[in-house]
């Protein structure tokens, strides 16, 4: 018969070993190093404001979120190993993946249509350039060089019979700071998402010049999201719950619109005046979060007709899909 003070013993050695395993098991769960964007990724950022719609969150894998302005520095910590997977704009991919950059399209977060939310270039009401013609000669506010709000704004020149080469000058412009930069002359026009746009077209002093679909009418792959191949080799299951919880934030997102840009605006993650916010279009968005292939053809298309990629990637083994849920 065991006695008393043995059993006590041995229940406390059970416990410690529980305790050592529970501890080994949380240290065991992979961190996700996540390098998130501005806007166009409300899905994204539900899973943080709302974690408890991911399940497997802080079982299969962890986040470790960062936010990044745009594409371009996106990619320099992605190539500076200070991230795992990175949310960009799908035309910025694909002129990465041109260039070199070792990663995989593994999910679509949204999409540029004009049936949903997209990107505004903003004029001033009095004073500013009444069409695009009038560009001519003016400076023309990006978020990036090379990334697919430049893409568009050439598009919308050429429509326009302008050559964006010559025609016009280009900047840097935060999508924060669009608005003044418009309202001050230091551009004529820039580019600025819904959940920027919205905000400042309220004021009534200004309004918008064109739109991502005026010289790409097609809809688009928008924000996508990168990984590592050698993350997604080391961490597969890990990735799988990642992915298969976003895809259920999105479609709670779908389905409970007005809960869930609530809950975005109370964890501060939306920089809009919430009776703004709570009416504007949504992105369009697959739940399943797989990127239509067909878009990114014609995507590809677009970006060598502009000279942005010399050498077309094989799309075909540049995305990824077999991390998304079945």
């Amino acid at each position: 018969m065991i006695s008393g003070r043995s059993a006590a013993r041995t229940l406390f050695m059970c416990a410690t070993l529980l305790v050592a395993d529970a501890a080994a098991q949380a240290q065991d769960v992979p961190t996700i190093r996540f390098g998130r964007q501005t806007a166009a990724e409300d899905n994204l950022w539900l899973m943080i404001a709302k974690p408890e719609l991911a399940r497997n969150y802080g079982k299969a894998y962890k986040v470790e979120w960062a936010q990044l302005r745009a594409s371009d520095i996106a990619f320099k910590a992605f190539e500076a190993n200070q991230v795992d997977m990175i949310s960009t704009n799908a035309n910025a991919s694909i002129v990465a993946a041109s260039n070199g950059v070792d990663m995989k399209i593994i999910a679509s977060l949204s999409r540029e249509s004009a049936n949903g939310a997209h990107t505004y270039w903003l004029g001033k009401v009095d004073g500013g350039p009444e069409s695009i013609k009038d560009l001519k000669g003016k400076t023309i506010g990006i978020l990036g060089y090379r990334t697919g709000i430049e893409l568009w704004a050439r598009a919308a020149l050429k429509s326009a019979g302008l050559n964006p080469n010559t025609d016009v000058q280009w900047t840097v412009v935060p999508f924060g700071a669009a608005a003044d930069a418009v309202r001050t002359g230091r551009v004529a026009t820039a580019a600025a998402p819904e959940a920027f746009a919205q905000p400042a077209l309220a004021k009534g002093d200004l309004k918008v010049l064109f739109t991502s679909k005026t010289g790409v009418p097609f809809d688009e792959e928008l924000i996508v999201i990168n990984a590592k191949p050698s993350f997604l080799k080391q961490h597969p299951a890990a990735v799988k719950a990642f992915l298969s919880d976003l895809s259920d934030v999105t479609k709670y997102l779908a389905e409970n619109q007005k809960e869930g840009r609530q809950a975005l605006l109370d964890a501060k993650l939306v920089a809009m005046p919430p009776d703004i916010y709570m009416n504007v279009k949504p992105y369009v968005t697959d739940i399943k979060l797989r990127p239509n292939m067909e878009n990114m053809v014609k995507q590809q298309e677009v970006l060598q007709s502009e000279g942005f990629v010399e050498k077309k990637v094989d799309l075909g083994s540049f995305v990824d899909t077999s991390y998304l849920p079945q």
